[in-house]
């Protein structure tokens, strides 16, 4: 049986943060045109990351302010192949930039790790 952490998230254990995502671009005409930029609020518990979550960071990385998004909507990073720039997440008025992001949909959540922007 699976158990769905995203029951654990709650106005308890967890705060509204926002997601800022924005799309890919696109060439038009030789010039490079951003893609559109739209927002939602998910409950997510924001903690700081265990050591041992710190060792899969790139060196330049582990020093800075980072923080552990655990949430109930999906966060991403960025992504090439599939054309997805890396989400940013507002919490306490700060802007963090998305480096990971780990999909356990079957069990209710994403964890995200992020890096202040």
């Amino acid at each position: 049986m699976v158990i769905n952490v995203s029951e654990a998230l709650d106005s308890d254990t967890s705060q509204i943060v926002t997601v800022i995502r924005t799309s890919a671009g696109a060439y038009v005409d030789g010039l490079y045109v951003k893609g559109t930029t739209s927002t939602f609020k998910t409950l997510a518990s924001v903690q700081q990351p265990s050591p041992i979550q710190l060792e899969i960071l790139p060196e330049g990385e582990k020093d800075k302010d980072i923080k552990l998004f655990i949430s109930k909507k999906p966060i991403r990073t960025t992504n090439d192949e599939a054309g997805l720039i890396a989400d940013l997440v507002m919490y306490k008025g700060q802007q963090y930039k998305i480096i990971n992001s780990a999909d356990w949909d079957d069990y209710g959540h994403t964890i995200a790790m992020g890096v202040k922007d």
